[in-house]
């Protein structure tokens, strides 16, 4: 039963992981250094970050027998949005200080 819901839990962790959001927040991470290793680190940075919160506030929740509240939810929706505006900001400011000159083929 409780290897079922570690799975169960793993399966959703992983659409939670494939979601468009995370895949742009990587994408705009990644293109910060040129170096593999830097990439690996950021990775590792900003993976370990993401997902000791969201154990440490789904262990609170499961073990304190609480739900998340719908308004904290609602913030943490935007505040996801809000970091995904300010990454999108990032690239499109590094792309306009780089001066990439883009032309169709």
């Amino acid at each position: 039963m409780l290897g079922s819901l570690f799975a169960f839990g793993f399966l959703l962790g992983l659409r939670h992981a494939l979601e468009a959001d995370h895949g742009a927040a990587v994408a705009a991470l990644a293109t910060r250094t040129r170096s593999w290793r830097s990439r690996v680190e950021l990775a590792g940075a900003w993976g370990f970050g993401h997902s000791g919160t969201l154990l440490a506030v789904g262990a609170v929740l499961v073990l304190g027998g609480f739900a998340m509240p719908p308004a904290l939810s609602r913030l943490g929706d935007g505040a996801d949005g809000a970091l995904i505006v300010v990454l999108g900001a990032d690239v499109l400011r590094r792309l306009w200080r780089t001066a990439v000159h883009v032309h169709p083929h």
